[in-house]
């Protein structure tokens, strides 16, 4: 059963994706987009309640561990909120032009095309195929990035195209480092396979592995929005159609995350964890360091949101470099925190923007008295993205934080709080401003269509319930997961 649905899952989005394509029909593209979503939730459950009766499971160059289904399961809930969301805001872009009718046969399967690499990319065992996934997910996000076709759209999509190609190719090399010292050992057979690498790691060569280790971290920090690779995220996500934003925040950038774990507990078992973690730490803290400035003097709020992204996944850098039981499980947790958050941030920051025609931070004013829930649900997604309880994310901070003091790096410790404290005094700032005071442009004040805030109030009950308690089933996938990560 289980080895069937590992084929299976990836073949939902695909084939939901050439079904659109045979009708141009906006009820029906909702329709297939929503059911084929919803598919993809259900066989992602059956599976993760196999992984946890059964362990991992494998079939061909797919495998699935508990780790791996954090990220699908992270997945496939955005993809079916965004898909629910697209209902009632797709409607709204094409009366007002932002959409044109006729090119939504296109957009809806590039969306289900670009899930479909994502999902590859996830069950991918064979680390070649890991970044063939990851370049496909390149190309299909970057077509989404341009999709409205106006320039600083396509500008956009090509910065992506450019940094994220080059970057990944960093990867390229960092993958083939680690095939030839794997391949020295057992042969070519099977040197690409991440979980027959991870059964000989310890008989690697460090010196090799290490050099390896370096590509991947850049290559694939690069597609993760670290710094200083991170040149690409805030254009991108300004830019895309709103449901793609909260796709490529939501679980783009995790992605890349899953992939650097696979490179780093290579490296782990073949030189000690000090190597890896102290990269990690490095590049978490440059992360953390260089988001700051930009979130406080930004003014567009999606390009606002994209910084923010820059930080987080800092954190997530922080926490696997601390390492220890705590730094990871705070790590993963903080993956699907974020994730869930950014998502609600992105969602109600689109509403926002087309009730006041603008992305312009100074222009979106009194947002609470034009929209009450959207400004409701966009203020407790910047109060849970500034670290404050009982919100999600403050939850995994403090457990990054705890391992920090563990591991005893009080520099890195220093400026984490010294960066969170500065962040959270700008984003509260930004969210008040934004939610708060009197409209000072005229604002649509039409009532909200239903299926965005059916999706937004969704992601924002799981936000919340991860804020008070982490669900018992879902703790235990984070606890293998973490012992899988550090061995």
């Amino acid at each position: 059963m289980a080895e069937m649905l590992i084929w299976v899952i990836p073949l939902v989005p695909t084939l939901t994706a050439l079904l659109m394509l045979t009708t141009g029909n906006r009820r029906i593209l909702s329709g297939l987009d929503i059911g084929g979503s919803s598919v993809l939730v259900v066989l992602t459950f059956i599976l993760a309640h196999e992984v946890a009766a059964s362990g991992p499971q494998a079939f061909g160059v797919f495998r699935i561990d508990d780790l791996g289904l954090i990220f699908l399961l992270l997945l496939v809930v955005l993809t079916l909120a965004v898909s629910i969301y697209t209902v009632g805001w797709l409607k709204q872009a094409v009366e007002v032009g932002n959409m044109k009718a006729e090119t939504l046969r296109y957009y809806f399967p590039l969306v289900q095309a670009f899930v479909a690499t994502i999902v590859v990319t996830i069950l991918a065992d064979n680390l070649g195929i890991l970044w063939i996934a990851m370049e496909g997910t390149t190309i299909t996000s970057a077509v989404l990035i341009g999709y409205h076709g106006h320039h600083h759209g396509l500008e956009a999509a090509w910065k992506y195209i450019i940094v994220t190609t080059i970057g990944i190719s960093f990867g390229l090399f960092g993958t083939v480092i680690i095939y030839a010292a794997a391949s020295n050992v057992m042969g070519a057979a099977s040197s690409m396979s991440w979980s027959a690498i991870m059964n000989v790691a310890h008989r690697l060569d460090p010196g090799i592995v290490r050099i390896g280790f370096i590509f991947a971290m850049v290559g694939y920090g690069t597609k993760a929005g670290l710094a200083p690779m991170h040149l690409w995220l805030p254009d991108a996500h300004s830019q895309a159609p709103t449901p793609v934003s909260a796709l490529l925040s939501g679980i783009l950038i995790k992605c890349a995350i899953l992939a650097i774990i696979r490179f780093q507990m290579i490296t782990a078992a073949a030189c000690g964890a000090a190597f890896p973690q102290q990269v990690m730490l490095v590049f978490g803290v440059i992360s953390v360091v260089v988001a700051m400035p930009f979130i406080l003097a930004q003014r567009d709020l999606k390009r606002l949101l994209g910084y923010s992204s820059v930080e987080h996944v800092g954190i997530i850098a922080l926490g696997l470099g601390f390492g220890g039981a705590v730094g990871t499980y705070g790590a993963l947790l903080h993956v699907v925190n974020h994730g869930i958050t950014k998502a609600i941030a992105f969602l109600a920051a689109g509403k926002a923007i087309a009730r006041y025609d603008s992305r312009d931070l100074q222009s979106i004013k009194g947002l609470f008295t034009v929209a009450p829930t959207c400004a409701t649900l966009l203020m407790i997604a910047f109060l849970s993205l500034a670290g404050v309880p009982p919100f999600s994310i403050f939850i995994s901070e403090l457990m990054v934080l705890r391992a920090g003091i563990g591991h005893g790096n009080w520099v890195s410790i220093a400026i984490f709080l010294a960066m969170a404290v500065i962040i959270f005094a700008g984003l509260l700032h930004h969210a008040g401003a934004m939610v708060f005071g009197k409209p000072t442009v005229t604002a649509s004040r039409e009532p909200e269509a239903r299926s965005p805030l059916f999706a937004m109030l969704l992601l924002a009950a799981i936000m919340i319930l991860f804020g008070l308690t982490i669900p018992a089933t879902f703790d235990g996938y984070l606890q293998r997961a973490t012992e899988i990560v550090i061995g």
